[in-house]
């Protein structure tokens, strides 16, 4: 029987035989051989792994697969059309505005929030007004109060935070003498409403 015979691994042993590898395959040998060797080095560590990672799923899949055929699913509802999808979201939102029988109570809202405020509400005027085209109406309220200036930008704040539905258009303010602290000032107001049969 032969014996091999052992090297010992230290460091002379290995220049050595980086000289040897290097005098016999050149320096673009030695290029190639360092790429093969970082090429396996890859491959074991990088890519082995995910055979397993790959199996794993193959096996999920297979368990899916089999729980379904256990289980059908439900037939899928068909799709809607950009018109009918069109027509639902357009329904959804007639839908938030109020109708006019809810008119009053939104009103009701507006003056309590007013007296809530301080401030008097002196005579208002209001009109509906109707197109022809599309599903909403206007209600325009033009309410002339008297107040602070602060207690009128409270009152702005609190009708829009109340009342979604409700526009302010206009808002006008009007001192008498310089003296006087409270303010004159004509609050037009616009209600979104539905129309009827909508």
């Amino acid at each position: 029987m032969m014996r091999l015979a052992a090297f010992p691994l230290d460091g002379k042993w290995l220049q050595w035989a980086v000289r040897r590898a290097q005098y016999r395959l050149g320096w673009s040998g030695m290029a190639l051989a360092v790429l093969l060797v970082a090429a396996v080095c890859l491959v074991l560590g990088w890519l082995a792994p995910l055979r397993g990672d790959i199996v794993q799923l193959q096996q999920e899949l297979q368990a899916q697969e089999a729980a379904s055929s256990l289980h059908p699913q439900p037939q899928r509802q068909a799709v809607a059309s950009p018109e009918q999808a069109l027509a639902q979201e357009l329904a959804e939102f007639d839908a938030r505005f109020p109708d006019i029988q809810q008119l009053p109570d939104e009103l009701a809202v507006l003056f309590r929030l007013a007296e809530q405020h301080g401030l008097q509400v002196v005579k208002g005027e209001y009109s509906l007004s109707e197109k022809k085209q599309g599903s909403v109406r206007r209600f325009e309220a033009s309410v002339p109060v008297q107040g602070s200036y602060q207690s009128v930008k409270a009152l702005v704040l609190a009708i829009l935070d109340a009342l979604p539905n409700v526009a302010l258009a206009e808002l006008g303010f009007e001192r008498g003498e310089a003296v006087e602290s409270e303010v004159k000032t004509r609050l037009r107001l616009v209600f979104f409403i539905r129309k009827q049969g909508v």
